[in-house]
């Protein structure tokens, strides 16, 4: 016969490097327990909460992650076809149903959407911090409106965008690029109608954004992206459209710009890009280096 072991009951230096080893998913795992282990979840503090959490969304599956690592994964209920699991004992979650795959704990939800946000809201509780990452990436995910809606009214902006759904409505794109408040990294492989415009001039302040199918970026939205890394494919800008930024670049504008690549349908025609600016040609083998 086993003897319980009581964690709890360690002095503070022991416990500590216990909860050290557990990692997100043990911190996770044991605030569920009860509100005495949730206490102490909370309080922790140390190498287990070193996360950077991700919410991930998709028509099969909703999960919160680290590092891409799913931690707690949200599935609709009705893909179980009425098998009945265990469920929850303790706090908010009492009564909902459960299973483990691996380290990762899944849980059962009549709309996982509504699932994934509960989760979202108990692991910013749970590790002392906002959700770092949110990744759209299917094209049936329906309602993603109301994931971004409540990022935004819960911490305000979000340091990493990333929205794989090509086929968009263009109202859709208006609202992600009106209200999200995106502060590091930004990645957009939206495919909107073929007369698509936004409904203002970009304005981005980042790090870096890539965006797929840019043929509605236009000449006003590149001059506003003040981005260090600017990525952009299947592009319908112009040679002309090159020489006003190169131009606005050269005057002070984009100063955080390092590095940009743009993929175009039409050939570049170089002497229009360079035309009235002064510089210097280098070889080929001459490599410049960017200080920061």
């Amino acid at each position: 016969m086993t003897t319980p072991f009581r964690l709890f009951s360690l002095p503070y230096v022991p416990l500590k490097h216990v909860l050290d080893n557990l990692g997100p998913h043990g911190i996770i795992i044991l605030s569920l327990c009860s509100r005495r282990s949730k206490n102490i979840a909370v309080s922790y503090r140390g190498p287990s909460k070193n996360v950077k959490l991700q919410l991930m969304y998709g028509d099969s599956f909703g999960s919160l992650a680290n590092d891409l690592t799913g931690v707690w994964e949200a599935i609709d209920i009705k893909n179980l076809g009425g098998v009945r699991l265990k469920t929850l004992s303790n706090g908010k979650f009492r009564g909902v149903q459960y299973k483990m795959n691996g380290d990762c704990l899944v849980t059962l939800w009549e709309d996982k959407l509504t699932g994934l946000i509960e989760i979202g809201n108990y692991a910013r509780e749970i590790f002392n911090q906002d959700i770092y990452q949110v990744n759209i990436g299917d094209e049936h995910a329906v309602g993603y409106r109301r994931l971004i809606e409540w990022t935004m009214d819960t911490q305000k902006s979000i340091e990493r965008f990333y929205f794989g759904i090509k086929k968009t409505l263009d109202e859709d794109l208006d609202y992600i690029l009106e209200n999200l408040k995106c502060t590091g990294s930004l990645w957009l492989f939206a495919r909107p109608s073929k007369n698509y415009r936004t409904a203002k001039p970009l304005v981005f302040n980042l790090n870096d954004i890539c965006i797929h199918k840019s043929f509605w970026i236009k000449q006003r939205d590149l001059l506003g992206m003040n981005c260090k890394i600017i990525t952009i494919y299947n592009s319908k800008l112009t040679s002309e459209d090159f020489n006003v930024f190169l131009k606005h670049w050269m005057a002070g504008g984009c100063s955080k710009l390092k590095l940009l690549h743009v993929s175009v349908k039409e050939l570049i025609n170089f002497e229009s890009v360079f035309d009235g600016v002064e510089f210097t040609e280098r070889g080929r083998d001459v490599k410049r280096i960017f200080v920061e």
